[in-house]
């Protein structure tokens, strides 16, 4: 858990920024609160004394946060918080912490929403602060998870679970189940992953606990798009979706069903749910896949300009390692349908270094089967609409009236 350099993923990110930029002014004066807050746990109230020089600047910095944006008033809620403390208490700034961490999250800013987490994760005690040191554990798995980090998102995960096991928490225990299913996921080992989610779709059933219970709903209709059964994901997912308050989390349901609908050839009811997201979706992730998803549509749709217009877009974009592999994946497989084979080739291997480098084992097995078929000269098929219960049909039904209420609305 310990870094040579305190809070390097911000050091690293001011690099490649301008200071004249909005960005860099709000992520300086990030972090400078956190080393605010660093000092404060380390060396008590006097740092943050009404005379402190360091106070003062750190106050200055934050000020200089475009007025408009949530992040400053998180920072400065967080200065308070120490401020206004008779001693160092940590349960009392965390909170406005774990705001901030969310907030970078929601920015798709992993590496640094993930320095928040592990600065919390350092401090948090497991049993006095055990519910702190379980979300901030959770948090940091996922922003681990993002960045193809599974060696700490597993370790995060299974800190989590020792946390709510000890406080006899059921639902983060759950959670943290789900999130070590999930990381079994992106590295490939699909079976154990399969034991954990029904076990924990069990357990949410047992403890009548709904909105856990469609989590795990959908990260089993996740599971099954891998395994190649997209009727079981379609039917699964559509469930969770309803069982779903969260508009979150029914944006990621709504995108593995799009995922669904186009490995069954239904396009349309796939290019409806991703329309949705692309314009809706409160994550960037989420709206980072949908547009990724949309791409891949506009090849096998053979539409070379939406095809342009959608590479161009995410070219610049700022992708966790999963998403840049699946982007060059089907840049490559969008090159080769236009017949730049060329292009293709060198799109398939920037994937399949992203996917080594990262341990992306199951996306790494899509990259080797593409640029087989490229090197063996094969054609990109089109899309054929396979069979499908009417049950599937009545979903793709509702995504088209969801997508005709959200877009007349936009």
């Amino acid at each position: 858990m310990e870094r040579s350099i305190r809070h390097l993923a911000f050091f690293e990110a001011l690099a490649e920024m301008d200071e004249t930029q909005s960005d860099w002014r709000a992520t300086s004066a990030g972090l400078v609160v956190l080393r605010l807050f660093d000092a404060w746990v380390d060396e008590g109230r006097a740092v943050v004394a009404p005379d402190a020089w360091g106070l003062r600047a750190v106050r200055e910095a934050v000020s200089l946060v475009d007025a408009n944006t949530p992040v400053r008033r998180i920072l400065a809620g967080i200065v308070d918080a120490m401020v206004d403390a008779d001693a160092v208490d940590i349960p009392r700034v965390a909170p406005r912490l774990m705001a901030y961490g969310r907030a970078l999250d929601y920015d798709g800013r992993w590496q640094l929403a993930g320095d928040v987490f592990r600065t919390l994760v350092q401090h948090a005690h497991p049993i006095e602060d055990a519910d702190l040191a379980a979300d901030a554990n959770m948090q940091l798995g996922y922003c681990a998870r993002m960045m193809g980090d599974f060696a700490e998102a597993d370790a995060a995960y299974r800190r989590a679970e020792g946390v709510a096991s000890e406080a006899g928490d059921v639902i983060k225990l759950l959670r943290a189940r789900l999130g070590d299913a999930k990381v079994a996921i992106d590295r490939g080992n699909l079976p154990y992953a399969e034991r954990k989610l029904e076990d924990a779709i069990g357990e949410a059933k047992r403890h009548a606990l709904t909105e856990l219970w469609a989590t795990a709903l959908h990260d089993r209709a996740h599971l099954a798009i891998k395994r190649g059964d997209f009727e079981l994901s379609i039917r699964l997912g559509y469930q969770a979706l309803e069982s779903f308050n969260s508009p979150a989390a029914r944006d990621r349901v709504l995108n593995d069903l799009a995922a669904a609908f186009q490995e069954l050839g239904v396009t349309s009811a796939a290019r409806d749910a991703n329309l949705v997201l692309a314009a809706t979706a409160q994550e960037q992730y989420v709206r980072w896949t949908s547009t990724i998803n949309l791409l891949e549509l506009a090849a096998i749709d053979r539409c070379e300009p939406v095809f342009e217009q959608y590479r161009r877009e995410l070219a610049d974009a700022e992708l966790p390692p999963l998403l840049q592999a699946y982007y060059h994946l089907y840049v490559g497989r969008g090159h080769q349908a236009f017949g730049h084979y060329g292009q293709a080739a060198a799109a398939f291997d920037r994937a399949a270094e992203i996917a080594a480098q990262r341990g992306l084992n199951q996306v790494a097995f899509e990259i080797e089967r593409s640029a087989a078929a490229l090197a063996a000269a094969a054609k990109v098929p089109s899309a054929e609409e396979r069979p499908m219960s009417e049950e599937v049909r009545d979903v793709a039904r509702a995504i088209t009236r969801l997508r005709e209420r959200v877009l007349a609305g936009a």
